[in-house]
């Protein structure tokens, strides 16, 4: 028996599948095996359901539920929506999760993985779809990552749309170079605020 809070080595088989942040249970009789895991899946889809998502938002991906909710408290403070969740590596099942936001907003089409390997599949298809995917072993990095990736797509629809944006301005019109005062009118002006551009 362990009380209180101690750090413990397990040695067993197939341990890869075992997910960390979750309780431990020992079965002393093959007929307990399939309760625990029951019980286990019951709190594991309990913890998960109790996480609000947002209808747009990026995916987001940990290694252990601890892991995921650290990170989401992250997003939220850093005001970064999230509309899916899921624990262990990224599957080509995440990656088709994530491409629903590609119909609601591009730049929401990405998944946050955080401590976790991503399938050589699911970055194919990632890649071949257009969901982008952030991967990083340190949460307030990977979130810089999405701010910096963000930005720049920003900066980039800006900049690919600037030549059809309408800039208003101020103008003076001096009285001392009216030319015309009729149709066309052709007269001297000084910009007082903002800029003007031919055409």
């Amino acid at each position: 028996t362990i009380k209180g809070a101690r750090g413990i080595k397990i040695v067993a088989r197939g341990l890869e599948k075992a997910m960390a942040g979750l309780p431990l249970f020992v079965a002393r009789q093959t007929d307990e095996i399939d309760f625990y895991k029951n019980e286990i899946n019951i709190m594991l889809k309990t913890a998960l359901n109790s996480i609000q998502l947002e209808d747009k938002g990026v995916y987001v991906q940990a290694s252990t539920l601890g892991s995921l909710e650290g990170l989401l408290q992250l997003l939220k403070a850093s005001k970064i929506p999230y509309s899916g969740i899921n624990i262990g590596p990224v599957h080509r099942r995440d990656v088709m999760r994530a491409s629903i936001q590609l119909e609601k907003d591009v730049l929401m089409a990405t998944i946050l993985a955080f401590d976790v390997q991503i399938e050589k599949e699911a970055q194919e298809y990632a890649n071949k779809i257009g969901v982008k995917i952030f991967q990083n072993d340190e949460i307030y990095r990977l979130r810089d990552m999405f701010v910096s990736y963000r930005k720049n797509k920003k900066e980039d629809e800006k900049e690919k749309f600037r030549h059809l944006a309408v800039f208003p301005c101020k103008l003076k019109i001096l009285p001392q170079y009216i030319f015309n005062v009729r149709d066309p009118i052709i007269c001297g002006v000084l910009v007082e605020d903002g800029f003007i551009t031919n055409g």
